[in-house]
């Protein structure tokens, strides 16, 4: 499964040296995006804006491997509106009956399921590029002044999922290596008592370092950098964007009962924008490398 999921990586990039709330927002705006809009034309030009995005602050590598994962999903969700809908006028298969259910397949079916597929896929590649460019560490910073306990909490369940996946591996050889191999039940349940003596072990440590008496930390102050500005302008631009094209109509979308898509100026100008807009935090002089603040 960890050939599917992209791991974060430090990388001289805009997107890796802005901080993580303007990241994250940059990816979000994206992602919404995907979210309000169902043209095919906008939701293509979302997901290609996305890849560029990767490509430009060397990530690609990380996209490529949730697209392993991506890729089957939406071609499922192709097959399976394609196979359920009986909504549209061209017919394309005449099928016969399964379990009295008619199996006729309609261009409008597999249109909508299509689109159905590349928004999950401009979603989900989004949120590979934040998994990829937002440090997690500075990500779970952004919580402790509101609920510094639970990012705590979280920083070591993210650390402790891997541990204690190993000692539930190495229990089942274990269990293999006997003579009479034991129920998996019983190999289950020493991994859930490992699981909570690491619990015991871990906040008797934190409580001797003194993270009991732990209070709200004061807010940082620290002045943007350049790639703060350029990202956070860049995620408001984008954002801007696909709601100003939402509130005026533009990228209208009907696939039932015929297909009908608009591709007129609007939708020709917000895909432009979509393409070129994710790559003006990596153009000009100022995206060269560094973190000097403004």
């Amino acid at each position: 499964m960890t050939g599917f999921v992209p791991t974060y990586r430090r990388r001289p990039s805009p997107l890796h040296a802005a901080r993580a709330g303007v990241a994250t927002a940059f990816c979000a705006a994206l992602c919404l995006v995907a979210v309000v809009h169902e043209s095919p034309l906008v939701l293509g030009a979302a997901l290609g804006g996305t890849v560029a995005a990767a490509a430009a602050a060397g990530v690609a590598s990380e996209l490529g491997r949730a697209a392993r994962l991506v890729v089957p999903l939406a071609l499922l969700l192709v097959a399976v509106n394609a196979l359920t809908s009986r909504e549209g006028e061209t017919l394309l298969i005449r099928g016969g009956e399964l379990l009295g259910w008619r199996l006729d397949i309609t261009l409008e079916a597999v249109a909508y399921g299509a689109v159905a597929a590349l928004r999950v896929t401009a979603l989900m590649m989004a949120l590979a590029l934040f998994t990829a460019v937002v440090d997690p560490d500075d990500t779970l910073r952004l919580f402790r002044r509101v609920s510094y306990r639970s990012a705590l909490t979280a920083a070591l369940a993210t650390r402790l999922v891997p541990v204690l996946a190993r000692d539930a591996a190495r229990m089942g050889d274990a269990a293999r290596c006997r003579p009479s191999a034991p129920p998996r039940s019983g190999a289950a349940r020493a991994a859930l008592r490992s699981a909570l003596d690491r619990s015991v072990d871990v906040a008797a440590a934190l409580e001797l370092r003194g993270y009991a008496r732990a209070r709200r930390p004061a807010p940082e102050r620290r002045p943007w950098s350049r790639h703060d500005v350029r990202v956070a302008s860049t995620a408001a631009g984008i954002a801007a964007a696909a709601i100003a094209a939402l509130a005026a109509g533009v990228g209208a979308f009907e696939p039932y009962p015929e297909l009908s898509m608009a591709a007129g100026g609007g939708e020709i100008a917000l895909a432009a924008a979509l393409l070129t807009l994710p790559l003006v935090p990596f153009a000009g002089a100022s995206a060269r490398l560094g973190v000097a603040r403004a």
